[in-house]
């Protein structure tokens, strides 16, 4: 056995490993447990020169997990003017927050705000085209959809993307008035292409920095490990670099954007494997940053109704969302990737998409068999029980978002009506039927502190106090084994992270109450107080 450095004790620990509770722990110099147990039988193992840490009956857990969000994006958003419905009730207050920001920094190229949702404004309306142009008919002003699947932009932003007259691009649309002209409105490919053209891209030192800035915001919420859902091939050295600077400081997964990798190839001999897109920056280990999955979007969202379903939402007649990609395209991605040894995660949220991406991993599974490849469906939210059952057979992941529900729940009541709202996410259901899921945020979308998405998963009470279907509420046992031991399953990272046991990285938070003791309607009262990764406190006062 290995010398311990650190010995953490007189601890409530909940492992979530085989031997459910411990009372101390010894870390070694390469950040791993060497020792769980009593604390009589670890303090055994103090030497000179070794810390210990008296946590006094705090509780500890494994490091939270999420294994679906998008740092790059967070760390842009932080950066943005926030226009979320906890900042604003208006679009009046939109319009006051982005034309302060221009007054703040008048030299700026752009102006932009996150976290926009016009589902929580009066009467539901997005913004226009001609109020941005308040803002500023200058620069181009662009407002991102809290969802990531919709923005609103100026005229100028407009005229710049060459939207003006442009036809739709495949997988999005230039939302138009009766007129004809562009209502500022952009869905899904729209509101993401060709934003070169409104304002240069980030350097890599630039984007170094966001990931900073997102990581300090993650270890706050007691995140050690994460899933980046969304990473495109030239970024993946800057991740590496941003780990060699110890700037981007939560063990980070990254799951690489495979239609970007398809559309880019000359040939199908090209088709690159997981080993080949690993990073290579010297002294970066796996356990600090490496490709996981090839990521693929399916459909859209449902706060801006471009999810893809059976059934047209609710007051349309022929509103049915919009699939990214034909169907023949999506199977033959997600065949390619199959056969080059890929673990792949799907986003699909609407049930017509869900049907089409278990359909496809259903036919590359039949033409080449692989054990257990651990596919994905992201979200996942609009189920059945054919669908559920589907997913079990063929060993498919859920990876769901309870924090969706809390912040977002009445959007979904209007898309869809409470019929359909109610089969959301039905996480009880997949978890009494043997379905393999894990618990993430998709953080920018939502905040994305692991505690409110606890919380969400035991009340899923929407933000005007509506319950989304009650029966569906898990223990809360389920909610932290989905936040935390499961993510390590579904990224396939289980080797080393997900539980507190001897051989696994010494990834912690001690929160300031046991979460298993306090009731589902008081669990905001509990706060993350400390986080460690690899024995070393990077969140929290000292301890």
């Amino acid at each position: 056995m290995s010398k311990p450095i650190l010995i953490v004790h007189n601890a409530h620990i909940l492992t979530m490993g085989d031997v459910e509770t411990a009372e101390a722990f010894a870390v070694d110099s390469e950040g791993r447990l060497i020792a769980v147990g009593k604390n009589s039988d670890v303090l055994n193992l103090n030497t000179a020169g070794v810390k210990t840490l008296d946590l006094n009956g705090k509780t500890v857990l494994p490091g939270f997990f999420d294994c679906h969000l998008h740092l790059g994006w967070l760390g842009d958003n932080l950066g943005h003017v926030d226009v979320s419905a906890d900042k604003v009730k208006t679009k009046d207050d939109i319009l006051r927050l982005l034309k302060a920001r221009l007054e703040e920094r008048p030299n700026s190229e752009i102006v932009q705000g996150s976290g926009y949702d016009q589902n929580r404004l009066p009467g539901g309306l997005h913004l226009t085209r001609q109020e941005l142009d308040t803002v500023s008919a200058d620069i181009p002003v662009r407002v991102i959809h809290t969802s990531g699947h919709a923005a609103v932009v100026n005229t100028l932003a407009l005229q710049k993307l060459g939207y003006w007259t442009a036809d739709n691009p495949t997988g999005g649309e230039i939302v138009r008035d009766e007129k004809g002209e562009p209502t500022g409105v952009l869905l899904e490919t729209a509101s993401w292409e060709n934003l070169d053209r409104l304002s240069p891209p980030s350097t890599v030192p630039e984007f170094i920095d966001s990931l900073g800035r997102a990581s300090d915001y993650l270890l706050s919420r007691g995140i050690t490990s994460a899933s980046d859902a969304n990473t495109t091939t030239s970024q993946i050295g800057a991740y590496a670099q941003a780990a060699a600077q110890k700037k981007l400081r939560v063990r980070t997964n990254l799951m690489v954007s495979w239609s970007e990798i398809m559309r880019g190839l000359r040939d199908r001999s090209g088709v690159p494997t997981p080993d080949s897109m690993q990073p290579r920056e010297s002294g970066v280990t796996w356990h600090e940053v490496h490709v996981g999955q090839a990521k693929l979007f399916s459909d859209g969202a449902l706060t801006t109704r471009t999810a893809w379903l059976t059934q047209p939402f609710a007051g349309t007649t022929d509103a049915y969302g919009i699939p990214i990609h034909d169907t023949e395209e999506l199977e033959d991605f997600i065949l390619e990737a199959h056969l080059a040894g890929w673990q792949i995660a799907t986003h699909a949220i609407g049930d017509k998409a869900i049907d089409t991406v278990l359909h496809a991993y259903a036919e590359a599974q039949k033409q080449k068999p692989r054990f257990r490849p651990g596919h994905r469906i992201e979200h996942a939210m609009l189920l059945d029980d054919d669908l559920i059952s589907r997913f079990r057979r063929q060993l498919v992941w859920s990876i769901g978002q309870p924090e969706f529900i809390a912040r977002l729940g009445d959007a979904y009541l209007t898309a869809l009506g409470e019929e359909r709202a109610n089969r959301l996410s039905p996480y009880a259901t997949l978890e009494n039927q043997n379905v393999a899921q894990a618990f993430s945020s998709d953080c920018p979308v939502v905040p994305g502190a692991p505690l409110d998405g606890i919380r969400a998963a035991l009340l899923r009470k929407t933000p005007s106090g509506y319950i989304l279907n009650k029966s569906e509420c898990v223990s809360i046992e389920t909610a932290l084994y989905n936040y935390t031991t499961s993510p390590a399953y579904a990224t396939q990272t289980d080797r080393d992270r997900g539980t507190l046991e001897t051989g696994k990285l010494a990834d912690f938070v001690i929160l300031s109450e046991n979460p298993r003791e306090v009731p589902a309607e008081e669990f905001e009262r509990v706060r993350v107080e400390a986080t460690f990764v690899g024995g070393e406190q990077r969140y929290g006062d000292t301890v």
